[in-house]
């Protein structure tokens, strides 16, 4: 093996496949060069004929490829430009003064039609009259009638009792009277409007005026009833609303829906489409048990920033008297420089960042939210940050600062939730050497590797600052008031990589400085503790694949097998730290990324001690020409040769030198199937401390069933009195069953569903059941939920709402608490954009 095969991407392939398509079309190019299309000939011309004006008489059984503005993908033409063509089974009259058409007559004029039984049509005033069977086609919009009269160069005209088509969105209707004011712009009287097929007419909408432009993809109409079934349910004396795909401001679907906490629950959204980067949607909300509330989405989009803010105000809640609020506002803004794909800073930019959310009390998710998220949120964050990529001499350097604090709720008096400690501010300066991205070579099929040493280098500054004043005791992070941090870390690794093997000795460092003042009550706690600890780590890797030929028939391409073993070493010297304090650090788990890391932490306050290695093994099972995984395997062993003295509370008592083994697999089948399995082996407890296991179905879309199941035991945690922390034993913490899905039943009614069991307290945590009834122009969706919430309240909840596709269709409250608890789940209303060919004639 003399290269790694690029994983990703299609390279060779994509060549050899437009190679293979140019050879093809200059082979074929030989065969088409002799042949030469050839015409009827045309008839012997009357008079000489208007240079804007060309017969096309029957042609026979001959096929005519007609003009049509929907397939011209080219500079539009003007209409003084363009020429006109007729075309009829009989014509007689004065070519340039008086043209009678008769049987299947036709005028086409830069992509508007029109058709009749018999045309009249004068040059000199140039006014059609169409009798029987009298059509109008422009763009989307075709109109037919008894009869109709239009000036065609001024694109003005009139048509008695027409039905008219929008091809767009398909919406439909009749009319009185139907006046064309421009080439865009067409008027009706005593109108109706529906999405509908005339055959199945649900829903419909009647207007006494109805104006329609074309160009503008929006229709206004004055006196208008909402009809459904028959049986009228709105009334607006006045009503815009789009007919094309475009973003318009309006009213959008209402939602309507019953909460065991706020009664009835009505939110009739408004879509205000401010500008191509901006839009502004309002969400009214009424509750009867609780009273009116105004809430509002604002987006922006820019090349500099981006961002959302929103926010919700209840001035008088009913059963607490009092108001309620909460506001969210994100955003990144590139200060100078500028952002790539992704959102990524390019070299040298100062970029800044926001985000702040909080909310007015401790209950505020438990009563409002509509999502199983939502409700279980106990920690609010407000933070704002910057950073700065130096350039020059110093393009290695890159520095930021943040400030952040957070906003904890303690909805459950019997459950108190611990705060983390503000930080006021963090300042950070690091530097690498390996700060240009990974490139490939002159030929495109490799990658260029960077090779050398690795030289890292940070420092970190950190205040952090909890106001026990404002707060409760118990829930203090720890006895410290204010306490600075100064973090200093440095690491040289030379990294020895080839196409089947890699090898990386590193060496590294950390240094650790406190200045901490504890709080009043706490003046005899030890003073806090640093440290300087150094890490010796060895990390290598062996790559092996083959050609698994014997996986062809069951995948139907080629697929490839990998084979890669990996061990990884490291020391670190024990060091005392029980006195030193915890601001901002937690036990990092134990997964397969963390099973090859020196330090079993997370944070900057604890440095575990290590002398360790570990053992794994991978298999990949990959397709050779795109690169996609479609399997993996993993396992591995940490052999630790002296015990882990260092603990998150304080020094381990009876440290032992078991390990625990891991092992973890996924597969991605061809049929959209595909499952993913971790588990933890404690040896010495001869049990699986960890299992999760995960599994989804996708068939087609609209169709998935997915399920999954988590089981975590929680060692002992010890009491630590510096960082207000409890002991607590060791027991199973999470034992948890989910299972969701959507499927069809029919073809317009779709169910779905989630199911959520705790088996350590032997009850049911959320339900939702939902259901979709999708006609051809109106689809209704309604789900019934229950959720236990931080209060351990269980909230019983029923949303439904009507879309009429065309006229009122967006994005809802049902579609939201779908998407939020169903993984995979798609509306079945999606709309199918219109083909260039829609409107072929």
């Amino acid at each position: 093996m003399s290269h790694y095969r690029r994983r990703a991407g299609l390279c060779a392939p994509l060549f050899l496949a437009v190679s293979l398509r140019i050879m093809m079309g200059m082979a074929l190019l030989q065969f088409a060069l002799p042949i030469h299309a050839q015409a009827p000939a045309p008839l012997p011309s009357v008079s000489t004929p208007s240079t804007n004006l060309v017969l096309l008489p029957d042609r026979g059984n001959v096929t005519i490829l007609k003009l049509d503005d929907q397939l011209r993908v080219g500079k539009p033409i003007a209409d003084g430009q363009a020429l006109t063509f007729t075309s009829s089974d009989f014509i007689d009259g004065v070519v340039e003064r008086d043209m009678h058409l008769k049987s299947r007559a036709q005028i086409r004029r830069n992509g508007a039609v029109l058709k009749a039984d018999e045309i009249t049509y004068n040059p000199d005033t140039d006014i059609a009259d169409l009798l029987g069977n009298a059509e109008l086609s422009k763009g989307n919009v075709t109109f037919k009638g008894p009869k109709g009269q239009f000036k065609v160069d001024a694109r003005e005209g009139a048509m008695e009792t027409p039905i008219y088509e929008l091809r767009d969105n398909g919406g439909n209707g009749k009319a009185k009277k139907l006046t064309v004011e421009s080439a865009d712009v067409f008027v009706f009287d005593k109108a109706t409007y529906s999405t509908c097929t005339p055959e199945n007419l649900d829903w419909y909408f009647t207007a006494d005026t109805l104006e329609i432009d074309n160009e503008q993809k929006e229709m206004a109409g004055t006196h208008g009833v909402m009809r459904f079934f028959d049986v009228p349910i709105a009334y607006v004396p006045y009503f815009t609303a789009p007919t094309g795909g475009q973003r318009r401001s309006g009213i959008l679907a209402p939602v309507v829906g019953y909460n065991s906490n706020n009664g009835l629950d009505i939110t009739q959204p408004y879509y205000v489409n401010i500008a191509p980067n901006r839009d502004l949607l309002l969400l009214p909300r009424y509750m009867n048990h609780r009273g009116g509330m105004l809430g509002a989405q604002y987006r922006f989009l820019d090349s500099q920033y981006s961002g959302a803010a929103m926010g919700e105000y209840l001035p008088y809640d009913k059963q607490t008297g009092t108001n309620r609020w909460k506001y969210d506002w994100q955003q990144r803004q590139a200060f100078t420089g500028g952002v790539g794909p992704g959102g990524v800073p390019l070299p040298g930019s100062w970029t800044g960042y926001v985000n702040m959310a909080r909310v007015s009390d401790n209950l505020y998710p438990t009563d409002f939210s509509q999502s199983i998220a939502g409700a279980v949120t106990n920690q609010f964050r407000q933070e704002v940050g910057t950073s700065k990529a130096l350039t020059g001499s110093l393009s290695n350097w890159n520095v930021s600062a943040r400030a952040l604090t957070f906003q904890t709720l303690q909805p459950d008096p019997t459950t108190t939730v611990q705060s983390p400690y503000n930080i006021l501010p963090n300042v950070t300066a690091s530097y690498n050497n390996r700060i240009t991205p990974t490139v490939a070579d002159a030929s495109g099929k490799y990658v260029t590797l960077p090779s050398g040493p690795t030289t890292t280098f940070s420092t970190d500054f950190t205040r952090f600052a909890y106001n026990i004043q404002g707060n409760a005791a118990a829930t203090a992070p720890g006895i410290y008031s204010q306490a600075d941090r100064t973090v200093i870390k440095g690491a040289l690794a030379l990294p020895q990589v080839t196409p089947g093997y890699y090898i990386t000795p590193s060496i590294s460092f950390q240094s650790n400085t406190y200045n901490a003042t504890p709080f009043a009550n706490n003046t005899g706690a030890p003073p806090a503790q640093g440290f300087t600890i150094p890490t010796f780590t060895l990390d290598s890797g062996l790559s092996f694949e083959r050609d698994a030929a014997e996986l062809k028939g069951f995948f139907g391409r080629d697929m490839l097998l990998t084979m890669e073993p990996r061990v990884f070493y490291a020391y670190t010297p024990y060091q005392n730290q029980a006195n030193t304090p915890i601001f901002d650090t937690a036990e990092a788990g134990f997964g397969v990324s963390q099973i090859f890391a020196a330090n079993t932490f997370i944070g900057n306050d604890r440095i575990s001690d290590s002398n360790a290695a570990t053992l794994g093994l991978t298999s990949r099972m990959i397709e050779a020409n795109t690169g996609a995984e479609r399997a993996n395997v993993t396992i591995a062993q940490k052999q630790q040769f002296a015990g882990q003295k260092v603990g998150l509370n304080g020094n381990i008592t009876n440290p032992s030198t078991y390990s625990d083994t891991l092992g973890s697999g996924s597969i991605r089948l061809l049929g959209n199937f595909s499952a993913d399995v971790f588990g933890q082996y404690n040896t010495q407890l001869n049990r699986f401390v960890q299992t999760t296991v995960g599994g989804s179905w996708r068939p087609t879309p609209g169709r998935n069933l997915n399920f999954g199941y988590r089981n975590v035991w929680t060692p002992p945690v010890q009491a630590s009195i510096q960082n207000n922390q409890p002991y607590t034993p060791g027991a199973t913490t999470t034992d948890q069953y989910n299972i969701s899905g959507q499927w069809p039943l029919t073809r317009e009614v779709s169910v779905l569903g989630r199911w959520g069991y705790d088996a350590l307290t032997v009850k049911t945590l959320n339900t939702l059941v939902g259901l979709e009834w999708n006609r051809d122009c109106w689809t209704f969706r309604g789900a019934y939920s229950q959720m236990v919430n931080t209060s351990l309240i269980t909230t019983t909840q029923v949303l439904f709402q009507i879309e009429f596709r065309g006229f009122a269709s967006a994005g809802s409250n049902p579609v939201d608490i779908m998407r939020l608890n169903v993984p995979g789940y798609m509306p079945t209303s999606k709309p199918i954009p219109p083909s260039i060919y829609e409107n072929y004639q």
